[in-house]
């Protein structure tokens, strides 16, 4: 389909949408513009993440266990993991 043949085709499915759908629509085009604006900047260095070599460097992420279902996700872990290879 040419680039004319698309935009006659997009303007004819417009001209019949609702007012809601068309607000759907607006939207959306919204975010892809602003999707292209946002790719087109440059990207930003960040410095390298850090990581510690013990697993106690983990437990500032750790938190608490939330819900009843400790036991039973342990035992789908256990039925569901392979052995690793090295």
């Amino acid at each position: 389909m040419t680039y004319p043949e698309l935009r006659q085709k997009i303007e004819q499915q417009l001209a019949q949408l609702p007012p809601d759908q068309l607000s759907k629509v607006s939207d959306f085009l919204d975010s892809l513009q602003s999707k292209s604006t946002i790719s087109q900047r440059p990207l930003r260095r960040l410095p390298p993440i850090k990581r510690g070599t013990k697993a106690g460097d983990l437990l500032k992420f750790a938190g608490t266990w939330q819900g009843n279902d400790l036991e039973e996700c342990l035992r789908s872990v256990y039925e569901t993991r392979s052995k690793a290879q090295f």
